[in-house]
């Protein structure tokens, strides 16, 4: 899902500090400032302070919608969630999140982020490119 997809409709905001969330409609994405455009109120969210997006309570169509193009759930992973799906690898995209890419027990990169993926490979920033079958790719988050 492509997160012009994301506009117009209503979520909740969870940010790094637990006591920032944020509820309202999404107006845009402030791609210079780096930001998320929550209405009404007009707040602009900074995207590395953001968690997780999730429909609020009027979106449960679009919940529906998301929850349809999900196959499979983030498994838990020492450093945060491995992703296995396309909107978990959208969203590290769109948020510039920093991901780690393990081969098998090896550690190849620490902290980099995704320029680009398709169905089968993913782009990484430094313009490396992995298979998504052969290469784990793990969403550093912080967990507890």
């Amino acid at each position: 899902m492509r997160y012009e997809d994301w506009i117009g409709q209503e979520v909740i905001v969870y940010c790094q500090d637990q006591d920032d969330i944020y509820t309202g409609t999404i107006e845009g994405w402030d791609k210079t400032a780096n930001k998320l455009l929550l209405g009404p109120r007009s707040i602009a969210v900074p995207l590395e302070d953001i968690i997780k997006i999730q429909p609020g309570s009027r979106g449960k169509r679009f919940a529906r919608k998301v929850m349809k193009t999900r196959t499979e759930k983030a498994a838990p992973h020492s450093v945060g969630y491995i992703m296995k799906n396309r909107v978990q690898f959208d969203n590290a995209v769109y948020f510039k999140s920093p991901v780690a890419v393990w081969k098998d027990n090896q550690l190849l990169h620490y902290r980099t982020a995704i320029h680009h993926h398709n169905e089968h490979e993913v782009t990484l920033i430094t313009g490396e490119k992995y298979s998504k079958e052969k290469y784990m790719f793990v969403v550093r988050s912080i967990r507890g």
